[in-house]
C-alpha cells in the first residue's frame, strides 16, 4: 500500500508500505477512505510542530471500512463502515486516572500520525474501542471530521459563559475556526468569525450558523468577552482588550513566547486557557452532532484529492513543500480530504 510518511521538516515520501493485518485479538484494520489535513500535520511538515517520529506515517483524521478484525472484536465486522478515534489512552496512568485522558502519560507511541502509523495511507490498525459505525445516511467524508470536532467540543466544554449575550469572537476561518462557531452557536453564543485571507473570510461567510458573521479583522473598539485563537498568536496583543470577566482560549500549535502582565488576570477576572485533543465522550458527542446534522461537516470540506495528489492537498491550505513555505491559504479553503483508497462515500 501507499503511506505519506514524515522523514523530516519539509520531506515527505509517498511510499510502499506492506499492508496491513490483523495481529492481534482486539485489532481492527480499516481500508481508509478518507483522511483530513490537520493544522497538526502542516506543522509537522514545516518543522513549526517537532512532534512526529521520522518515519512515521502522517494523518489521524479518518474514516474507511473495515477490512478485518481480530478473533475477540464483536463491535464491528469486515464491510462496516467506520470512522476512528486516533488518540488512544491506557486508562491507567495519574492522567487517565484524574479525568484528563488527553494527557495520557503513555501515549507516545500510541499517537496516529506523530507516534504511530497514521492514516494517510491504504490502510490503518486499530483496535475496536477506537472504532465507531456509521450509519448509511452519514457519508464517510463528514464522519471524517469527527476527531477534529471532537476537539472542539473539549474546548467549548472549557468556556462557561456568565451570559449568552457575551461578545464572542473566533479567530481563523480553517476548520477549528468554523467548527468552533457551530459549536459555540449551539451553546447559545453568537460567534464572529475573524480571517484575514480574502479566499478563505469568502469560503467561510457562506458556511457560518444563523445570525454569526465573518470579518477581516478586529476593530479597535471591539468589547472583547470571549475569545477563541486558533493561531496561538495573539495572546499578548489582545490580553490588554479582554472586558472583566471575560476568557481567552488558544488552541493553535505554533509556538510565540508572549509577554502579558498577569496582574490583568486578576483584576479584570479573566480566564486564560488552552484545549487539545479527545476528552471523555466528546467523540461521541462529535459523532452525533455530525450524524444528527446539527453541524453541517459535509459543507466545512473544501477539497478532496486522491493521496498522490498530497502535495496539491497542502498547498491548498498555504502549505507549499515544494517551495518549503507555510503561510496564509492562497485560495478558497477549508477542510481537505485526502483519498488513499476506493471506499468513496
Amino acid at each position: 500500500m501507499k503511506a505519506l510518511t514524515f522523514t523530516g521538516p519539509w520531506e515527505l515520501d509517498l511510499a510502499d508500505r506492506p499492508d496491513l493485518h490483523v495481529t492481534g485479538d482486539d485489532d481492527v484494520v480499516v481500508d481508509i477512505a478518507y483522511c483530513g489535513v490537520c493544522g497538526t500535520d502542516l506543522g509537522i511538515a514545516s518543522g513549526a510542530y517537532p512532534v512526529a517520529v521520522p518515519g512515521v506515517t502522517l494523518g489521524h483524521e479518518a474514516a474507511g471500512v473495515v477490512a478485518e478484525v481480530g478473533a475477540g472484536v464483536g463491535t464491528v465486522a469486515p464491510g462496516d463502515r467506520v470512522v476512528i478515534n486516533p488518540t488512544p489512552y491506557c486508562g491507567r496512568c495519574r492522567m487517565c486516572r484524574t479525568n484528563r485522558i488527553n494527557h495520557c502519560e503513555r501515549k507516545h507511541g500510541t499517537e496516529s500520525g506523530v507516534s504511530y502509523d497514521g492514516a494517510f495511507a491504504g490502510r490503518y490498525r486499530t483496535t475496536s474501542a477506537f472504532t465507531h459505525r456509521v450509519p448509511d445516511r452519514v457519508p464517510l467524508r463528514a464522519a471524517a471530521l469527527t476527531e477534529p470536532l471532537s476537539c472542539v467540543v473539549t474546548g467549548v466544554r472549557r468556556i462557561q459563559p456568565a451570559s449568552l449575550a457575551m461578545n464572542t469572537y473566533v479567530i481563523g476561518a480553517g476548520p477549528l475556526g468554523l467548527l468552533y462557531a457551530w459549536m459555540l452557536s449551539l451553546r447559545g453564543l453568537t460567534p464572529t468569525v475573524v480571517e484575514r485571507s480574502p479566499a478563505r473570510l469568502d469560503f467561510a461567510r457562506s458556511r457560518l450558523p444563523a445570525g454569526s458573521r465573518a470579518i477581516p479583522h478586529l476593530r479597535g473598539d471591539e468589547e472583547l468577552d470571549i475569545v477563541v485563537d486558533t493561531t496561538s498568536h495573539l495572546l499578548e496583543e489582545l490580553l490588554p482588550r479582554m472586558a472583566p470577566g471575560g476568557t481567552f482560549m488558544s488552541i493553535g500549535l505554533k509556538e510565540r513566547i508572549a509577554s502579558i502582565d498577569t496582574m490583568l488576570i486578576g483584576d479584570r477576572s479573566l480566564t486564560v486557557v488552552g484545549s487539545i485533543d479527545s476528552l471523555h465522550g466528546s467523540f461521541e458527542e462529535a459523532f452525533h452532532l455530525i450524524a444528527s446534522g446539527r453541524v453541517p461537516a459535509e459543507r466545512l470540506i473544501s477539497h478532496t484529492v486522491p493521496l498522490a495528489d498530497y502535495r496539491k492537498g497542502f498547498a491548498a491550505l498555504g502549505c507549499d513543500l515544494d517551495a518549503r513555505r507555510l503561510g496564509p491559504a492562497p485560495e478558497a479553503s477549508c477542510k481537505v480530504l485526502l483519498m488513499p483508497g476506493e471506499h468513496v462515500a
